[in-house]
């Protein structure tokens, strides 16, 4: 099995899906105290980027507006959101290097830190059907603003995708990797083929050390960086 993993968060996505829901839910009245809760997850935000997240803090804050909602619910939101929010900013480069992995027979997985509930409909509109992300627990089809599992964050990633490869009884012959973050590091270290997509400063100075490749989506790309979508698309 070869297997085109990406990351969805300023990869194939201009921005952060999590973030984004966040503001939709405040607009929606489904969050108290709206102005301390962004202040918090826009904070927490900050902490992500510069590595410093701990990813159950940010969880028990972000999940706690869907305690209690029926997943039919915020599901019926999620759709809309992702029509009006996430769509309008995929990345045609992304939708591009995914349609050419399909057409030379590689299995495209997106792999997330951000919620089932959002990476899942996301993943639907990209036509990707293999999705590993954030488990939230459920209780009699309720959401309890809690999570099960492993999360897929950091060495998460690589624990999740080993599992999801075991339950399959499959094993990889070859693996790629698109990623933004320094997050990601430890599943960009483990693959065969490791690709910084619009790197954050971090991942961005590993992949110029170690001489992966690196694609800029975003406008005026960093010099070095490629902005074809096509010029990573083989995994081998």
């Amino acid at each position: 099995m070869r297997l085109a993993l990406f990351d969805l968060d300023d990869t194939l996505l201009d921005g952060d899906c999590s973030a984004l829901w966040n503001d939709w839910m405040v607009e929606c009245g489904w969050v108290d105290s709206p102005g301390d809760y962004l202040a918090r997850t826009q904070a927490m935000n900050a902490a992500y980027h510069a590595g410093r997240l701990k990813l159950e803090q940010y969880l028990a804050v972000t999940l706690s507006p869907l305690a209690g909602r029926h997943e039919a619910e915020v599901a019926a939101e999620v759709e809309t959101f992702v029509t009006e929010r996430i769509a309008p900013r995929f990345f045609p480069q992304g939708r591009a290097l995914i349609a050419r992995h399909r057409e030379q027979g590689d299995l495209p997985l997106l792999i997330s830190a951000s919620s089932r509930h959002l990476v899942g409909p996301v993943a639907r509109r990209l036509g990707i059907e293999e999705v590993i992300a954030v488990e939230p627990e459920l209780a009699a089809g309720h959401f309890t603003g809690a999570t099960t599992g492993v999360l897929s964050y950091r060495g998460g990633k690589v624990t999740r995708l080993e599992s999801w490869l075991a339950e399959r009884n499959a094993t990889a012959s070859h693996l790629c990797f698109y990623s933004d973050s320094q997050n990601d590091l430890p599943l960009l270290n483990r693959v065969d083929r490791p690709v910084a997509v619009n790197p954050d400063p971090v991942l961005a100075e590993v992949a110029r050390v170690e001489g992966w490749e690196r694609l800029e989506w975003r406008q005026n790309p960093q010099p070095g960086a490629s902005s074809s979508p096509l010029s990573a698309a083989a995994c081998g």
